[in-house]
């Protein structure tokens, strides 16, 4: 597994911008700041890297199931009881199925399985959690949880 770096720098009040090594980069702002549009919240970045993980892993666990139209829906699910965490992830994949493989659906759902079971590194750590360090300016850790 390889370890990942993301700068975030401030753009402007609640508007980021998120930056890899690789030079990509992609707009985050609150969804009620109409100048922030277009972007993604926070919250929309987690649950497109869900799909773009799954995506990216059924590529290569369900390479004998034709699925050039796949559509991969991930949706949140949250209530006052969440305490401002997320209660539900919902992960929809929607195509349909080659008539012409027998197997396809067998074959399709042991790929999505092995997503969130073994290959897809954000469900898994969505799943399962992970250690959260905050670091401060001074180099000392001012918060950590997991």
């Amino acid at each position: 597994m390889a370890d990942y770096r993301i700068e975030t720098v401030r753009t402007g009040y609640r508007t980021w911008t998120a930056r890899n090594d690789r030079g990509a980069e992609v707009s985050i702002g609150a969804a009620d700041d109409a100048d922030a549009q277009p972007s993604f919240t926070p919250v929309e970045l987690l649950l497109a890297a869900m799909g773009g993980c799954g995506g990216m892993v059924i590529d290569r666990t369900a390479r004998a199931v034709d699925h050039d139209d796949l559509r991969i829906v991930v949706k949140s699910v949250s209530g006052p009881e969440d305490d401002g965490r997320i209660g539900r992830i919902r992960v929809s994949y929607e195509f349909e199925l080659p008539d012409n493989n027998p197997r396809a659906a067998d074959v399709f759902a042991r790929g999505v399985r092995l997503t969130h079971e073994k290959f897809c590194t954000v469900s898994r750590t969505v799943e399962h959690g992970a250690e959260v360090e905050a670091i401060l300016p001074d180099g000392t850790v001012g918060f950590r949880a997991g």
